[in-house]
């Protein structure tokens, strides 16, 4: 019972699957890297960014949590469980056998008036906030929005203590 080592290597057509496998990962990584540089399905025109991301996201921390505070807390605006009644209402609609093109109609402007008084609330809110800034912090302010609209709205938060 000596110390006998058996060398075993790997069959020529193991080490042709593997290397097949990490040249066809590397294509996929590749594919959705550039997908993703390129802003997505739609080009960077998704609701992702929105007009109103880079105001909110350039704001303070705890000015940030005042605009998403208000709207959380706002009796008047659908909640999570108006907006799954809404989606169950629209799933339904379109899983009808006939097609009742006027209850789609209606779930759609139902949705767009609710979006409509999310974003009413948080503008009043956002303004609220700006015009209690002194013209100096606007400024700062201003430049940080630059920023935030420049990087793509809210990927990635800009680094400040404020």
């Amino acid at each position: 019972m000596g110390d006998t080592q058996v060398e075993r290597r790997a069959p020529l057509w193991l080490k042709l699957l593997l290397g097949l496998s990490l040249s066809l990962n590397l294509a996929v990584i590749g594919l959705v890297a550039g997908f993703v540089l390129r802003g997505g399905p739609l080009g960077g025109k998704g609701p992702g960014m929105g007009y109103a991301m880079p105001y909110v996201m350039a704001l303070p921390q705890e000015d940030r949590r005042r605009v998403f505070g208000s709207v959380r807390n706002d009796p008047d605006l659908p909640g999570r469980g108006a907006r799954r009644a809404a989606y169950n209402d629209m799933v339904a609609a379109l899983d009808a056998d006939e097609f009742d093109r006027a209850a789609v109609e209606a779930v759609l402007l139902r949705q767009s008036r609710g979006v409509a008084d999310v974003q009413a609330v948080a503008q009043a809110t956002w303004l609220e906030i700006v015009a209690e800034m002194p013209a100096e912090e606007r400024r700062a302010y201003a430049q940080r929005v630059r920023e935030v609209a420049r990087r793509g709205g809210g990927r990635g938060k800009p680094d400040r203590k404020d």
